[in-house]
């Protein structure tokens, strides 16, 4: 199942097939902003998650306080100390933030609540806002697991605390454990690294819980694509240990396109977007303009369309790279014809001109996912690998017929072989 990552911007490009459902991230907007949007208006919401996202609590307000400034006015960073919104004392959102946002900002003590009562109360607090806004199931809040702390002590006191409010609460709805893990607490081998196991049975010995919304952090803040190749083979193996290991299911975001191998191996959704900010997840990343990037489902990957696209075509590989879609056909008319991507307004490589990009990729993703669910287990298997060997090929050929710059050649034949060895672990 493939989910949309909801930022500021709720309307998207309807494409076909549509969206399953969307994960809306609490750093977007402020709760007060969220509580008076329409979800009714936007069919990909109809089926919403929100991330409470407290693994973001560490982000510093110096970098980014415009994110800081959102999450601040969520209570599971104060516990209950954030005033409620009253529209006849505060008239709109926009007075209330005007109130109460600095005072909220001024309390950003980049950690996560450590005291009993208060894990209790802002856990409890994420529920509540969850059911209020109608969503699908609970994401429980919980902590970044980084090097600082590998006990999962604080982790599990998040969920536990999480499940005890959802009983309070009398929640119905499938409940996930949240699992973000930090890059740097994943770079030795899965097999080796103690988190990769535990985390998983921690959440298999919960009978309260469905599942797992699972989240990695990347360190590079500017990578659309996932290279460690510690941390994707770990991922693959808490995804095998929930599913096959605990029969339980698992959300992955911010993962990308690698979110169709996560299918193959056991997720049942991915979550993603055609922008850098939906696509990954760092403390460290800002959002800035964006230029317009190609998605080739071929290559597994983005080609550059201020130069790369035209070389790419010329050297006789465009057809086998492009992936057809309603919004780009234009481009490929264009191509076809002997012009360049600079010479296709919808597709010129300038800030901002994203919109054909965007629906692109978004129609890539949400079909491909689709196609590849209706598969089987091992139909799912065979079609991943296939694609990454096919991609990794692409990768040899372009290099030795072309010189680009701006495409992601790098990642292919990582994907392949961590997929390769999840493989081989999966039949020990």
């Amino acid at each position: 199942m493939y989910y949309f990552n909801a930022r500021y911007r709720f309307a998207v490009p309807q494409v076909n097939p549509p969206f399953l459902g969307s994960i809306i991230a609490a750093s977007a907007l402020a709760p007060v902003d969220l509580q008076k949007r329409k979800f009714g208006k936007y069919p990909h919401l109809a089926n919403r998650h929100l991330d409470p996202q407290l693994y973001m609590a560490s982000v510093d307000e110096a970098l980014d306080p415009k994110t800081v400034k959102k999450l601040a006015a969520y209570p599971w960073f104060h516990g209950n100390d954030v005033p409620k919104y009253d529209s006849g004392a505060h008239q709109t959102p926009t007075k209330w933030k005007q109130t109460y946002g600095p005072q909220l900002v001024s309390k950003w003590t980049r950690a996560v609540c450590t005291a009993t009562d208060a894990i209790r109360q802002a856990a409890k607090a994420a529920v509540e806002l969850q059911l209020s806004l109608g969503c699908a199931a609970i994401l429980l809040p919980g902590p970044l697991t980084t090097m600082a702390d590998l006990t999962l002590q604080s982790e599990i006191e998040w969920i536990d605390a999480g499940l005890s409010a959802c009983d309070e609460l009398g929640v119905t709805k499938p409940i996930y454990a949240t699992m973000a893990i930090a890059e740097d607490s994943l770079q030795v081998p899965a097999l080796s690294n103690q988190i990769v196991h535990s985390f998983p049975n921690q959440i298999a010995s919960r009978d309260a819980l469905a599942g797992a919304y699972v989240v990695l952090e990347q360190s590079d803040p500017n990578n659309y694509f996932w290279t460690s190749r510690n941390a994707l083979s770990s991922l693959l193996v808490i995804l095998d240990d929930l599913h096959r290991g605990a029969n339980k299911l698992a959300v992955v975001n911010y993962v990308g396109t690698f979110g169709l191998v996560a299918t193959a191996v056991g997720a049942s959704a991915w979550s993603s977007g055609y922008y850098l900010s939906q696509r990954r997840f760092s403390r460290r990343g800002v959002q800035g303009r964006a230029h317009p990037r190609y998605h080739s489902m071929a290559l597994a990957s983005d080609i550059g369309l201020k130069n790369d696209l035209e070389y790419i075509y010329k050297v006789g590989l465009g057809e086998k790279l492009m992936t057809g879609t309603s919004a780009d056909q234009v481009l490929r008319s264009a191509l076809k014809a002997g012009k360049t991507p600079e010479q296709v307004a919808e597709w010129k490589y300038s800030q901002s001109n994203t919109a054909a990009a965007q629906e692109h990729y978004l129609e890539i993703t949400s079909k491909t996912e689709q196609e590849l669910a209706g598969k089987n287990r091992a139909d799912q298997i065979a079609w991943v690998q296939s694609w990454l060997s096919q991609a990794a090929e692409y990768v040899v050929q372009i290099n030795q017929k072309t010189s680009v710059t701006a495409t992601d050649l790098h990642h292919q034949r990582i994907w392949l072989e961590t997929f390769e060895a999840w493989r081989s672990y999966a039949k020990q």
